[in-house]
């Protein structure tokens, strides 16, 4: 077992004295006593004796930087303390007894604890290894059709993601979960929304740029990096620095350099780099390396990807739009207007938006297995959305919210968060409960957005946004709007109706020369390939694959990879 790889993050390990750990631990590691409780911490520094640890670079909340004393006082209640940072974050404390972690609102900062088992740890890999859980097949059913997880699952049996909001504490009695009420957001009228939420980002951003001048945002040619250029003062916009990943051809990019000259950023654009210069040895030890920063949950080769490109850039502090979503009604469809639903709706919903990008070929997995996994993955939307509640546009999105935004931005954040600062403006407590706060119905069509958008900045509302028309279209119903909203959607439609007919999916840029690396990389490894994924993959397929008769799409790569990790086969050298 010595062989598994360390997660390549900072982080910790809390377990029963005396428990091996089934990992190679970084040699720098503190061990620390807390009762019958064994903590193992490394790339982290106490902000006070305890110890008291932040889990997160980033330390905010809605008044701006929280000094480390302060953190220390309020970790004597540390559930009060995450509930009122900005994401991610989370906290951990130790005492006599035992330790204690406790999650930001969103959820956002990823922890992971064993239901039964004595374990918890701010990885998932670890926690699974460490207690030798088995494979979750609900969790392997949902991610080979979704791509990442829903709710609180994990690829672990009896290992599952800490609630948003919610403490665990592991002491000698196990591991004890307090999670916090759900309590209903306030409901507001759209003038009111649209009022708290401009102020929310433009406070954050002024404090923003007063903490960090020189901060990157991540521009693109879409609503949300806009919005939060909107939300800075017109008179501190030159100068600000701007990043776009793309070529000059790219829409982003065309409409991201009209963005910029507007405002006088200081915009650099960089495109994507070519991965074939790597060696298929080189591409696989990126692939193992990502899969092991997000825990297996999300698609390694789109974060390995990303971060090639990455290496362009500088690394400091970066605002990202993440939670935008949320305002604009992103999985809502036809008239919108209060209304029960079923699990019907759920498979629609899964089949015709969620699934389409992500799932993986026909084929890959054992029949049985395939047919089943589809059956439950649409099971698992449908829990999600009762989990919002009964009421179907509310329901979705909350399902954005606490699974899209939770498990797979949240997990692709974290999986950065020792490379660069993220701040997310839009998953502060007070823009998150104005765009919770307004009806759907004036969300449908982005209208909310549109008029968030013309408040904070009439001008750049004019814009095109990249494939769709300009943000102020949204703001009134009329026939040329509508015109141009259908056109929108009906494009958007038509290539969904394509891509099932032709049951093909999206890659991610960049990932489908990795996975051809990656794969010629396995075919020098196929027996220890195969035996990690013989419990759900099909062993024709993998002989296929293996042999090179058959060029897997990317999004099988991704769950092969997956599996494989889990499976502890991290090394293939």
């Amino acid at each position: 077992m010595g062989r598994i790889v360390m997660p390549p993050l900072s982080g910790f390990l809390a377990v029963p004295a005396g428990v091996p750990a089934r990992a190679r631990i970084p040699e720098r590691a503190t061990r620390t006593r807390h009762g019958d409780i064994e903590l193992v911490r490394w790339g982290l520094e106490p902000v006070a004796a305890g110890p008291v640890l932040a889990l997160s670079r980033l330390r905010w909340d809605a008044a701006g930087p929280v000094a480390d004393g302060d953190l220390a006082a309020g970790a004597a209640a540390p559930g009060a303390l995450a509930a009122r940072m900005l994401p991610p974050f989370a906290i951990l404390t130790g005492d006599g007894d035992g330790v204690t972690v406790a999650a930001d609102a969103a959820g956002f900062r990823q922890l992971y604890h064993g239901d039964a088992a004595p374990v918890i740890s701010t990885s998932a890999l670890l926690a699974g290894w460490t207690t030798q859980a088995g494979l979750d097949r609900r969790a392997v059913a949902v991610q080979s059709q979704l791509g990442w997880q829903l709710g609180q699952r994990t690829m672990f049996d009896g290992i599952s993601k800490l609630t948003p909001g919610a403490t665990a504490r592991l002491d000698a009695a196990g591991v004890a979960v307090a999670a916090p009420d759900d309590v209903p957001p306030r409901a507001l009228s759209a003038d009111e929304g649209v009022g708290l939420a401009a102020a929310a980002l433009t406070a954050t951003m002024e404090r923003l740029l007063d903490e960090h001048p020189d901060v990157i945002l991540q521009l693109s040619g879409g609503w949300d990096s806009r919005i939060l250029l909107s939300a800075v003062p017109p008179s501190r916009r030159r100068g600000l620095r701007a990043m776009t990943l793309g070529t000059p051809d790219d829409g982003d990019v065309r409409i991201a350099r009209v963005l910029a000259e507007r405002c006088g950023l200081d915009h650099e654009v960089r495109p994507s780099v070519d991965a074939s210069r790597l060696s298929p040895e080189q591409a696989w030890r990126r692939v193992r390396r990502a899969a092991l920063q997000v825990d297996a949950h999300t698609d390694a080769l789109a974060l390995a990807a990303l971060a090639l490109a990455e290496e362009q850039f500088d690394q400091g502090a970066r605002i990202s739009g993440v939670g935008g979503e949320v305002g604009r009604g992103f999985y809502y469809s036809s008239r919108v207007r209060d209304r029960p639903y079923d699990r019907d709706d759920a498979r629609r919903l899964a089949m015709w938006r969620m699934f389409p990008n992500h799932a993986v070929e026909p084929g890959m997995l054992v029949a049985d297995f395939a047919r089943w996994a589809q059956d439950v993955a649409v099971d698992e939307v449908y829990a999600a959305l009762r989990r919002g509640g009964d009421e179907w546009f509310r329901a979705t999105d909350r399902l954005y919210l606490r699974n899209r935004v939770q498990r797979w931005a949240g997990t692709n954040d974290t999986a950065v968060g020792d490379d660069r600062l993220v701040v997310n403006p839009m998953l502060s407590a007070a823009f998150l409960a104005a765009v919770e706060g307004v009806p759907p119905a004036e969300k449908a069509h982005a209208r909310f957005f549109g008029r968030l958008q013309m408040r904070l900045d009439a001008d750049l509302g004019t814009v095109p946004l990249e494939g769709r028309p300009a943000p102020v279209v949204h703001v009134a119903p009329s026939a040329l709007g509508a015109a141009r909203r259908a056109r929108t959607v009906a494009g958007k439609g038509a290539r969904k109706v394509i891509q099932r007919v032709r049951g093909g999916n999206r890659p991610a840029e960049g990932t489908d020369v990795l996975s051809e690396l990656v794969v010629r990389h396995w075919r020098s490894h196929d027996a220890l390939v195969a035996a990690s994924l013989r419990e759900v993959v099909d062993p024709v397929w993998m002989d296929r694959v293996l042999s090179g008769a058959l060029a897997p799409r990317p999004s099988s790569v991704a769950l092969a990879t997956a599996l494989i990790v889990v499976a502890d086969h991290a090394v293939l050298d």
